[in-house]
């Protein structure tokens, strides 16, 4: 299995909602991990049989190739044999759900919950399949270069730490829900709406893709610093 660049946990992600990939990249990059996401099932196929990523995430239910043929595709890829593959939806239909447990290693309801989300993620790659397991992370070398840190330089990076748990997961979830939402309705999913209403939602879901690319940068940039710093 290849990993992403830099030693990077790689993710393809494919969804046919554009709101919904860049809702799960920019979730998934803030958290280290280096995010492949396309909506078009061939090209995610051809993208995965390129590289093997570490998981896929796949929509159940695209206009183009139904998520449990594309996952019949990707498993006769011999580099692909033992990479997880999770089903996104916002629901399994009654009759679809033996053939989707069978199928796939895993299922995560939609829209995500970004507190659980990127522990879930990791869960998947950590199982892998049939029992196979990635090679655990090693905090104990940042922890141990932590231990005789300055109390008032470890105030302050636990003081960051908490600003970027809060910003990663307490600022993020209300966001995700409301760009999830106001993308569904402005798609007319949940009635007609005048040209004017779905500019107005369009717009609202431009602006919160700015603000989460700047919860983003501000996220990574405290990770790379307590990591700087050994922060465990």
């Amino acid at each position: 299995m290849m990993a992403g660049s830099k030693g990077k946990t790689s993710i393809l992600y494919i969804d046919d909602s554009s709101f919904e990939r860049e809702i799960v990249r920019q979730l998934l990059e803030a958290e280290g991990c280096e995010v492949l996401a396309t909506g078009s099932p061939q090209y995610g196929i051809e993208l995965a049989s390129k590289q093997a990523p570490d998981l896929i995430l796949l929509d159940l239910h695209m206009p183009d190739m139904d998520g449990c043929a594309v996952v019949d595709r990707l498993r006769e890829l011999p580099g692909l044999r033992q990479v997880p593959i999770v089903a996104l939806s916002a629901s399994i239909r009654e009759e679809e759900r033996e053939e989707v447990y069978a199928r796939f290693d895993g299922f995560v309801k939609k829209p995500v919950d970004v507190d659980a989300f990127p522990l879930e993620v990791r869960g998947f790659i950590g199982q892998g399949r049939e029992g196979t397991a990635s090679p655990p992370d090693e905090p104990e070398k940042e922890q141990a270069d932590a231990v005789d840190m300055p109390e008032e330089a470890r105030d302050v990076l636990e003081a960051l730490e908490r600003i970027r748990a809060t910003m990663s997961h307490d600022l993020r979830s209300p966001l995700t829900v409301m760009i999830s939402y106001a993308g569904t309705v402005g798609k007319g999913k949940a009635g007609d709406l005048s040209e004017r209403q779905k500019e107005m939602l369009d717009l609202v879901v431009e602006q919160g893709f700015k603000m989460d690319e700047l919860i983003s940068e501000l996220v990574r940039i405290a990770r790379e610093t307590l990591d700087r710093y050994g922060y465990p």
